[in-house]
């Protein structure tokens, strides 16, 4: 499960709980994969969906429109 107190804050952010899943879901993938965190994190154990939500909650990583 994830921090709900990051999830709302993300929510803010992205307000479509859809959309926000495929981000943070995308984002998960790329931090398993070894991609750096966009936040400082003390805690190594930390899941990776709470640095995530965190990454979207901060404005580090957004949803925006592409060009045709």
């Amino acid at each position: 499960m994830f921090n709900q107190t990051y999830y709302k804050s993300a929510l803010k952010k992205i307000p479509q709980r859809y959309m926000l899943v495929n981000v943070l879901a995308k984002r998960i993938r790329q931090l398993q994969k070894g991609a750096e965190p966009l936040v400082e994190e003390k805690n190594e154990l930390i899941p990776k969906a709470d640095i995530a939500l965190r990454e979207i909650a901060e404005g580090k990583i957004w949803v925006g429109e592409t060009e045709n």
